[in-house]
């Protein structure tokens, strides 16, 4: 006849059969109160109620006085891409030409 295998177990002095799980320490396990996970899109609750005035904050005013009232570089294209796309156009235009 095999021998059972027990060990005690080093948290509750309980004796373990080897690939058991402990009585003494099963109930003496609890679980922790659920606590509700905040989903991503769940804005966090510790601010609410707090009264706070309505923002009047003005976005056009605050990019005008940090970044001045001019952009800082133009938005656009610059004249030499333009000349390169049409030179490139012409040079494909008269390949075109030539080989037809």
């Amino acid at each position: 006849m095999p021998e059972r295998l027990i060990y005690q177990c080093p948290f509750c002095d309980c004796q373990v059969r080897v690939g058991g799980s402990c009585p003494g320490c099963a109930k003496r396990q609890r679980r922790p109160p659920a606590v509700p996970v905040r989903k991503s899109w769940q804005q966090d609750t510790t601010a609410d109620g707090l009264d706070l005035p309505e923002s009047d904050f003005d976005y056009d005013e605050y990019v005008a006085r940090e970044f001045g009232r001019l952009p800082h570089r133009r938005l656009g294209v610059p004249w030499y891409w333009w000349l390169l796309g049409l030179m490139a156009l012409i040079a494909i235009i008269i390949s075109w030409l030539r080989f037809h």
